[in-house]
């Protein structure tokens, strides 16, 4: 019978650990990650609104939908990356979603204002990072 007792009590006691742990993570990923008025670049803050109104916008198809947008790799060489080819980029959203791109989708790509999206007309949506955090050189 105490084993019994003994057992029980582990099971609510794992129980207890895996629920707090899901949501743990659970609010993890609803709890945004950054300033949602800023995206980092290679170490660099830059205002969203800047980003729209110093930077020449392009007007691009992608998915049968046409948008505007900043060029990435306009911005990425602005943070001073050094030859840009030999790396890699982490795209990050604020949900903690992330992507990696090479230099030639990050050269393809651009930031739109709808939803702070790096938009890459060549790859399929799952590349696409909505509510831009970060891109980091990896």
């Amino acid at each position: 019978m105490a084993d019994a007792r003994r057992l029980n009590l582990i099971l609510a006691v794992t129980a207890a650990v895996i629920l707090v742990g899901s949501f743990g993570a659970l609010a993890y990923t609803f709890i945004p990650q950054g300033d949602p008025e800023i995206v980092n670049i290679n170490g660099i803050d830059y205002a969203w609104e800047d980003i729209f109104n110093d930077w020449e916008t392009h007007t691009f198809t992608a998915n049968d939908l046409t948008y505007e947008g900043v060029l990435i790799g306009e911005l990425v060489l602005d943070s001073g990356v050094r030859n840009p080819e030999a790396h890699t980029y982490r795209l990050t959203g604020m949900d903690g979603y992330q992507k990696d791109a090479g230099w030639s989708d990050i050269q393809s790509g651009y930031l739109t204002p709808e939803d702070h999206r790096a938009v890459f007309p060549g790859l399929t949506q799952s590349a696409w990072v909505r509510d831009l955090a970060s891109i980091e050189v990896i």
